[in-house]
């Protein structure tokens, strides 16, 4: 396996306590650990060491602090069907899944991406795990599919992502939607802006960085009388 690290994060999350797994540096570690994708321009400021050494290498495009705390914050929910919009290489995919299931034991997830991009040892975690699945598809091929959480990152074009929000998002108990303060997609800020506004909504922004300009982002969507777990 080219990157390691994926098997050692992989099993420090199923080991480590509940409680352990609530405090966001820690869980922002255990993403760095994994490794940033190393793809694009050196955007993620402090966490730009953290990129992985080589393309090749399977990594998470995200965050850190930003997706630390959203996994903190989903924690408290009854989660136990996710969809994932847009995989890219899949180290995402993984690192969610794995950590919402320390939460959800009986969690279904899968992942869904036309493109060719998904790595191959990630895709020989999945095809080694029955509650994980992936197929190369696109939200049109789903349409009308409720899940528990659905992640909002394929194609950020204005026509996609208001597509993925009719054929998945709005179906979904959870929706999160990525990049809602990136710079280099207006489209998915605009969308994600008028979002927020819908009546009855609660709505949370993972808005941390340490690039020079706005980057990525995360937010999350759903019913204000959502239930959190007794």
């Amino acid at each position: 396996m080219n990157n390691k690290n994926i098997i050692v994060v992989i099993s420090l999350i199923r080991r480590l306590e509940q409680a352990t797994l609530k405090n966001s540096e820690i869980v922002a570690d255990l993403i760095r650990a994994f490794g940033i994708v190393q793809w694009g321009p050196p955007v993620f400021g402090e966490d730009e060491k953290y990129k992985n050494r080589s393309e090749d290498m399977a990594g998470i495009y995200q965050t850190p602090g930003q997706l630390s705390k959203a996994l903190i914050y989903l924690s408290q929910f009854e989660i136990n069907s996710y969809c994932e919009i847009g995989t890219f290489q899949g180290g995402n995919f993984i690192f969610v899944s794995e950590y919402l299931r320390r939460f959800n034991p009986d969690i279904k997830c899968q992942g869904i991406d036309p493109t060719n991009f998904l790595n191959p040892e990630i895709r020989e975690i999945i095809d080694a795990e029955e509650w994980l699945t992936f197929s190369p598809v696109t939200s049109d091929d789903i349409a009308g599919q409720q899940y528990d959480l659905c992640l909002l990152d394929g194609d950020h074009t204005a026509e996609w992502i208001a597509k993925d929000w009719q054929n998945v998002g709005r179906h979904a108990k959870i929706c999160m939607v990525h990049d809602i303060q990136e710079i280099t997609c207006p489209d998915i800020v605009a969308f994600w802006n008028n979002l927020k506004t819908m009546r009855g909504k609660a709505t949370m922004e993972y808005l941390d960085h340490s690039a020079d300009v706005p980057l990525q982002g995360i937010g999350i969507i759903h019913d204000k009388k959502l239930a959190v777990k007794a």
